[in-house]
């Protein structure tokens, strides 16, 4: 795997950091009756030796809705970006930035449209609330409508990608130029895992496509859903606004699968096994011709 080492000024002049923020009530409470009683019951020697939480809303599907689509949202955010720093910023292409607001805004609009309706019902659901928890119902514990409103957030934030440049500090220059050092090595391994990313998500695809694509030896066909094969086009056309590093030999990659997909239909992968066997080995001459850093 050939990954670019470009300085990191070239890669913030073509991208930024962006942060997906999703805030959700999860509609727990830390029962501490019932964490006292789980203690002396068990003879513990500490008030810290167990740690007991409720949930306010038992089998609320509104509430489960909206954290399952809070799930779906990251895994969204996480396909259109690539990794940055660890504290959750990831890298956005500039040229990839309309289709990004694009997506997110429509998940946006999905995710309050859930919330509405979780608010809508809220105070018929504490009501229901009091029948499933029986004597752990406190009513004191339910926060009124309008306060759990606030508890929701979905928004996008952005922020330009900082380069050595930026240090405009105060202080010796040799201290300067040993933290100006620091963070352009720590910002070209970053550079560098972004575009790992990339190379483990192409070859992740490729790697099914071989696998899915094999007749065995009595002839029988390994199953395999469209999206096996619209997905590793949409992958390839992501990949063409995510490579901001520019990396050659990522493209040419790429591009290779692109060009072996174009046309091909996946039904016509079940039925013709000549075509079937001929897309394979044009899949596994990718994955044979490119260093994929597999043990780095």
């Amino acid at each position: 795997m050939n990954i670019t080492t470009n300085p990191i000024a070239g890669v913030a002049r073509s991208a930024m950091l962006v942060d997906l923020n999703i805030k959700v009530y999860s509609g727990r409470k830390k029962d501490k009756y019932t964490q006292e009683r789980v203690v002396i019951d068990s003879h513990a020697g500490s008030s810290r030796a167990s740690s007991v939480y409720k949930n306010l809303f038992a089998d609320c599907a509104e509430l489960d809705a909206i954290s399952k689509f809070q799930a779906k949202a990251r895994a969204e955010h996480y396909r259109l970006t690539i990794p940055w720093s660890d504290n959750g910023s990831r890298l956005l292409p500039t040229k990839a930035m309309r289709e990004y607001k694009k997506v997110m805004n429509v998940y946006e609009n999905d995710f309050y449209k859930l919330v509405t309706l979780y608010l809508d019902k809220y105070d018929t659901l504490v009501a229901k609330a009091a029948f499933q928890l029986g004597t752990l119902f406190d009513r004191d514990e339910y926060p009124q409508r309008d306060v759990v409103a606030h508890k929701f957030a979905f928004f996008s934030s952005f922020m330009p990608l900082p380069t050595s440049g930026d240090f405009r500090l105060d202080i010796e220059s040799e201290v300067q130029r040993e933290l100006i050092e620091q963070y352009e090595q720590a910002a070209a391994a970053r550079v560098n895992d972004a575009t790992k990313d990339l190379w483990d998500r192409l070859h992740a695809s490729l790697t099914r496509l071989s696998d899915r694509l094999v007749v065995e030896e009595d002839g029988k066909k390994r199953k395999f859903h469209d999206t096996m094969v619209t997905g590793a086009l949409e992958l390839c056309e992501l990949l063409s606004t995510l490579n901001v590093a520019e990396d050659p030999a990522l493209e040419k990659a790429r591009r290779q699968l692109e060009d072996t997909l174009q046309g091909v239909e996946p039904d016509e992968l079940r039925k013709h096994e000549g075509h079937r066997m001929e897309i394979k080995q044009k899949v596994d001459s990718i994955l044979e011709a490119f260093d994929w850093g597999l043990n780095d």
